[in-house]
């Protein structure tokens, strides 16, 4: 643990009991001398015992996250003295939860979540910002940029994530590098399926169709990394998002992207129906439990000679304006989550990709961990600002009917950038 640190949570710890202990004896004082009564007592029942009340963190996280706050736990307890408590809450559900509990005064000190909650939970006054010194270097500048909100850092990041090409490598031998190669490929292999992408059938799906949108230069919201997103541009009906949706509308036409569901196109994968499937790095664990199919990783293929670029996602700790005992919490955030062992845990309890340098860096030789960095790579942090809440439906709906063949680019991203401008401004 950082001495410096340390060492003011103790005088913090001294304060706390001398306080307690100064208010106990005032207590007595004020009561002997209003009662002047001579009594006989033993020496036991004149004593008065001064301790402080026992200091907790509360942490929330998800399953797999618990597993590994908990292992930590321990030594931060015996360099402290301030036991760590862990709650397991469905990773879905934190960011509501939060909401609701920490104003109550029943909410956690610290908690996992998502770096696209940032921008509302900043602004609403649930999570505080954080200073990272030194440590910042140690993280990829793309997971610290995701939880940045208007030039401050509200969390410490450990899983940075983006969708990339898994692919069958019986039918496919090699990696293909070009969107328009993919056809040919299918062809070749003789399957009655192709490329499984979410977003089709009867489930919109924006996230996983957004790198067509950006492939040619299509943006949603205007991105600089040093400013973050500027949701006065929106970018949904320019001609180049407009482009790269009509690449799409092609290749749904011509067979090669199939009209299907997440489930579905997880499943057409996993049966041999369909060589390739974009999904992210939490399938990973799913398919190296399974021996229906051989298969590895590849970035996204090109698209008109451009690379798309998908969202990145990164998940950290954040810490809540909410919590009593925000010192002792940064400790925790600063002198344990952000060290390499316990970034090695966590990638190791979910391998997404990491966010610290150095655990990535020791994945050279895994071939997927890096295809997946690669595509990363391409990408641009998913817009973590509260604006983005009115983004998901209109151009994910906009996308099915694309996908399902009732509008054309040109009318749904229109329509998609309408309703978000109408949005926006009521």
């Amino acid at each position: 643990m950082n001495r410096t640190r340390l060492m003011a949570l103790l005088a913090v710890f001294a304060m706390i009991v001398a306080a307690c202990g100064d208010g106990e004896e005032a207590a007595e004082s004020t009561t002997t001398t209003a009662a002047p009564e001579i009594t006989t007592t033993t020496a036991a029942e004149t004593t008065t015992t001064t301790e402080a009340e026992p200091v907790e963190l509360l942490i929330w996280a998800d399953e797999q996250r618990t597993a590994v706050v908990e292992t930590i736990a321990p030594a931060f307890t015996e360099a402290t003295g301030v036991e760590i408590v862990v709650q397991t809450v469905d990773f879905g559900s934190i960011r509501e939860q939060v909401g609701v509990a920490g104003p109550a005064g029943e909410g956690p000190d610290i908690f996992a979540g998502a770096h696209d909650w940032t921008g509302e939970l900043a602004a609403d006054g649930t999570i505080t910002a954080l200073e990272l010194g030194d440590k910042s270097s140690e993280f990829f500048d793309v997971a610290l940029n995701a939880f940045n909100f208007e030039g401050q850092l509200y969390a410490v990041p450990y899983a940075l994530e983006a969708v990339a090409m898994y692919y069958n490598t019986d039918l496919v031998p090699e990696a293909p590098t070009a969107f328009e190669d993919l056809g040919g490929l299918c062809e070749a292999a003789g399957t009655p399926s192709c490329v499984g992408i979410p977003g089709g059938g009867d489930a919109a799906d924006a996230y996983h169709n957004y790198p067509f949108v950006s492939a040619l230069g299509g943006y949603i919201f205007a991105y600089d990394p040093a400013t973050g997103y500027d949701p006065s541009d929106v970018g949904l009906d320019s001609e180049a998002a407009i482009a790269g949706v009509e690449f799409l509308a092609e290749q749904v036409a011509a067979g090669v992207v199939d009209s299907t569901n997440y489930d579905n196109a997880k499943n057409l994968f996993l049966e041999g129906s369909a060589p390739f499937w974009i999904t992210g790095p939490w399938e990973r664990a799913n398919l190296e439990g399974q021996d229906s199919v051989n298969w590895a990783v590849t970035k996204l293929p090109t698209i008109e000679g451009s690379a798309p670029a998908p969202f990145v996602g990164s998940q950290g700790f954040f810490l809540s304006a909410f919590s009593e005992n925000a010192l002792i919490a940064q400790s925790f955030l600063l002198d344990f989550i952000a060290t390499q062992e316990v970034q090695q845990a966590l990638y190791d309890a979910d391998p997404r990709g990491p966010a610290w340098q150095a655990v990535a860096d020791a994945l050279a030789s895994d071939p997927v961990a890096q295809a997946f960095a690669a595509s990363a790579a391409d990408g641009n942090p998913m817009p973590n600002i509260p604006q983005m809440g009115s983004v998901w439906g209109p151009l994910g709906d906009n996308l099915l009917l694309v996908r399902n063949g009732d509008l054309s680019a040109s009318e749904a991203m229109a329509a998609a950038a309408e309703a978000v401008r109408a949005a926006l401004a009521g």
